[in-house]
């Protein structure tokens, strides 16, 4: 436990200072340190007026706020990644390297980042030992000819769960894991919860 807490205070003082860096370097790309000289605006055919709207301050601060809000949504999803990479390295999951993937494919079908590698330690120790060919989720009887194609078609398939407002472990399991449901359902909730927020 003190281990994952260490974990997540190194991911939070990084996530700070890439943070801060970055608002200061967009700082800097918006604070112009030279002015451009009558013949370089001549080259650029730049109009005068188009000079005096780049100097407005509203433009600058809906710049600044759309550069901050997109490095900001960069950060997290760089933080989703680097939680599920880290969580299926330690384990020696061959899915590791597909954590990029898993939240792209979260992203898109509107799933909590974690419930796909989640999934896969309970189902088949992150991809370790599978009864069907890239299928680390037990998803029925089907193989998959890559790990993208597994991890694309079984989001798609929780995202249409989350669509009927089945949208955590212990919902999923009464269709998912029918047998046993509940504990299906904890098991996936406690992996998620050590994968980090």
């Amino acid at each position: 436990m003190n281990k994952n807490i260490g974990k997540k205070n190194i991911l939070a003082v990084i996530a700070g200072i890439l943070f801060t860096g970055l608002i200061l370097n967009t700082i800097n790309e918006i604070s112009p340190t030279e002015v451009m000289s009558n013949n370089q605006a001549y080259l650029f055919n730049i109009k005068q007026e188009d000079i005096k709207n780049l100097d407005s301050n509203e433009i600058k601060e809906r710049i600044l706020e759309e550069a901050v809000y997109t490095r900001v949504e960069n950060i997290e999803t760089l933080i989703k990644v680097e939680n599920v990479k880290i969580y299926l390295e330690e384990r020696n999951s061959p899915l590791a390297l597909y954590a990029q993937e898993i939240v792209k494919a979260a992203d898109e079908y509107g799933i909590d980042y974690r419930l796909i590698p989640a999934i896969s330690i309970i189902e088949s120790s992150g991809g370790i030992h599978t009864f069907r060919t890239h299928n680390a989720w037990g998803w029925g009887k089907k193989d998959f000819s890559s790990w993208e194609e597994g991890i694309w078609t079984v989001s798609k398939s929780l995202g249409n769960y989350y669509s009927r407002g089945l949208n955590t472990p212990q919902k999923i399991g009464v269709y998912y894991c029918p047998p046993s449901a509940g504990e299906w359902g904890r098991k996936v909730s406690f992996v998620m919860r050590e994968i980090g927020e």
